[in-house]
């Protein structure tokens, strides 16, 4: 008979040091591109951070934002580590999940996902990125945040703040006094070096004249002064699963 060698048991860590999620997440620093920026701004964004070990060895990863309401949550590893810190770590009834396809099943175990979305991120470097600006544009900072809002809609009013706007970088194209087209940094880290570019809005009267395209690459070539800019992963939000609906799912 041959039997083989017991991993050993996974054990959860609750708000680890900064460094050894980071050198984690570090792996994979273009999947990764969220967590590295929210570990880096921790104190503003409120992150906090689990991992989940075998011996001395980091296997798995999650972290959530606690200052937004929405509560974003990336989550990447092993997935019976994961599975482990979703169950006994993360206690939000509710999250905005962004995992790699391999993880979806273990935060299927705790959550169940209202919606699954499977989501491809570009990546680009000094070496590959080609601006393209047709437009006139306008750095955005706190001066501007009553004409973001009103771009980006009256619920934006938690997610944007003046701190925001002058901690990230934004640029957007107006039209007389109106803003009509903006795009931003999600998140950013100097030191991790790396920035995420998204939040690409044009008003739908405005579209198709190339505005989109000339604010991004406005945003990316300002932060690749800055940064070495941001892969397929899947991203939802997700309800905790009562225990029954946990125990009932795995009888299926």
């Amino acid at each position: 008979m041959t039997a083989a060698p017991l991993l050993p048991e996974i054990r959860l860590e609750d708000q680890p040091s900064a460094e050894s999620a980071r050198a984690f997440f570090q792996r994979d620093r273009l999947m990764s591109a969220y967590a590295l920026a929210d570990i880096d701004a921790a104190e503003i964004e409120r992150a906090r951070w689990w991992t989940a070990t075998r011996g001395d060895v980091v296997v798995a990863c999650a972290l959530v934002v606690e200052a937004l309401p929405f509560r974003p949550c990336f989550a990447t590893g092993e997935s019976e580590a994961l599975v482990t810190i979703f169950r006994d770590g993360i206690r939000e009834p509710r999250v905005v999940v962004a995992t790699p396809p391999s993880g979806r099943l273990a935060v299927e175990s705790v959550y169940r996902f209202e919606r699954v979305e499977k989501m491809h991120r570009m990546a680009v470097s000094v070496a590959t990125f080609r601006p393209r600006v047709t437009h006139g544009v306008t750095r955005l900072g706190p001066d501007q945040l009553d004409d973001v809002i009103d771009l980006y809609g009256h619920a934006s009013r938690t997610y944007f703040t003046e701190a925001r706007l002058e901690r990230e970088i934004y640029f957007g194209i107006y039209i007389g006094r109106t803003l009509v087209s903006a795009a931003g940094t999600h998140v950013r880290s100097r030191l991790s070096n790396i920035a995420a570019v998204g939040n690409v809005l044009t008003r739908i009267a405005y579209r198709d004249r190339g505005m989109a395209t000339t604010v991004t690459s406005a945003v990316t070539e300002a932060a690749l002064e800055q940064h070495h800019v941001h892969g397929p992963f899947i991203e939802g939000p997700a309800v905790r699963r009562s225990a029954w609906d946990r125990i009932l799912g795995r009888m299926k």
